[in-house]
């Protein structure tokens, strides 16, 4: 049977909970607009196509709620690390939406801000075997994308090759079991867009592989 004064700790606790969700999908939100507002504009090769507010605002909200939907399943250093990711991931799938292509300079130094949060959480929790799996899934993800955009003959870019072996860091964390299930989702779901443009008589020239890299990432991260 519960006391009272369980039952008042219990209702106190919740918007106390609601609230930490609402903080990081906010933090979250701010990340991302303001990546997008200073990275895009300066990383489109073509200028005149430079976003408007809705780039921003849209970059900020997916941000948010990538945001507040890690806070439900992470939490301090860990949290930090992939929110990180899903404010730049957004940028970056947004710029793949308008170009198709992934720049490097956006990529590449994430690489050193996610492993280093993620070294920071392995030091503090002792969890060198989660940093090692991530470290060597970013290697392998990357590797087999890199296969994949050689046999593919562009099919592939390098772009890709990078921020999937970004996500694969992140996956890694979390085991080999995410970073199959992220992989496998992502590919999946461009797949089956693909087949639906195709039945709708559409053909896109390229296929914008982030966006759904992304999405089977922080799908396979939420779970844990």
């Amino acid at each position: 049977m519960l006391h009272s004064d369980s039952l008042v700790l219990a209702e106190e606790a919740v918007p106390l909970v609601s609230w930490g969700i609402a903080g990081w999908a906010l933090a979250g939100a701010l990340l991302g607009g303001t990546i997008a507002a200073v990275a895009i504009p300066r990383l489109l090769a073509h200028r005149e196509s430079s976003p408007r507010w809705r780039s921003v605002s849209g970059c900020s909200a997916a941000a948010g709620l990538a945001a507040g939907i890690l806070a439900v399943r992470f939490d301090g250093i860990e949290l930090v690390a992939f929110g990180f990711l899903a404010g730049v991931g957004v940028v970056l799938a947004a710029i793949d939406l308008l170009e198709r292509r992934l720049p490097g300079r956006l990529v590449l130094p994430s690489y050193g801000v996610l492993g280093g949060l993620l070294v920071l959480e392995a030091a503090v929790t002792e969890r060198w075997s989660n940093l090692l799996t991530a470290l060597a899934a970013a290697l392998l993800v990357a590797l087999a994308y890199l296969l994949v955009a050689l046999a593919s003959r562009g099919g592939l870019g390098s772009g890709d090759v990078k921020f999937g072996g970004l996500l694969g860091m992140a996956m890694g964390w979390q085991g080999w079991s995410a970073v199959v299930t992220g992989t496998a989702v992502g590919w999946l779901g461009a797949a089956a867009v693909l087949l639906v443009l195709r039945i709708l008589g559409r053909r896109p020239g390229t296929m914008p592989m982030g966006p759904f890299l992304l999405a089977g990432a922080l799908f396979a991260l939420v779970p844990g």
